[in-house]
């Protein structure tokens, strides 16, 4: 009886022992499995992969885009906040003043564009928090 209880407690302090260490090397790594993964900041960025135009005038195309979607923005802008969807409010307006309305859309576009970068950050560290707890976590699928 005296020896098994022996045997036990040995076997238990082995046991102890592996899982100390185990934690350990968990610890000591996870700083490096987060460096491994693709941090959401030092993600690359090509303008080329959201401009369609054909090879090699991405320039022209992306100066006709700078000019013309933010003109469209403000003006769809003032139609529908503005004037509130009325076509009789919104041709009492002065649309010849180019500027101001490309500048109104330059504000709506950098607005929009502002909100796509944090929900694209929100949705980088959801993925990372989900993945992170699948690591500490992680499912039994044997099938039964």
């Amino acid at each position: 009886m005296e020896l098994k209880k022996k045997e036990n407690l040995r076997s238990s302090l082995i046991a102890n022992e592996s899982r100390e260490s185990a934690q350990n090397y968990q610890r000591q790594n996870l700083k490096s499995r987060r460096r491994q993964e693709d941090d959401f900041f030092n993600k690359s960025f090509d303008y080329r992969d959201y401009v369609f135009s054909p090879e090699g005038y991405e320039g022209v195309v992306l100066s006709i885009y700078l000019i013309t979607l933010p003109y469209l923005m403000g003006l769809m802008f003032l139609f529908i906040f503005v004037a509130e969807a009325s076509y009789e409010y919104f041709l009492q307006f002065d649309l010849a003043s180019f500027f101001i309305i490309w500048a109104i859309g330059y504000e709506v576009c950098a607005v929009l564009i502002l909100a796509i970068i944090f929900l694209a950050w929100l949705k980088s560290i959801s993925n990372r928090w989900n993945s992170e707890q699948a690591r500490k976590h992680p499912t039994n699928h044997r099938g039964y």
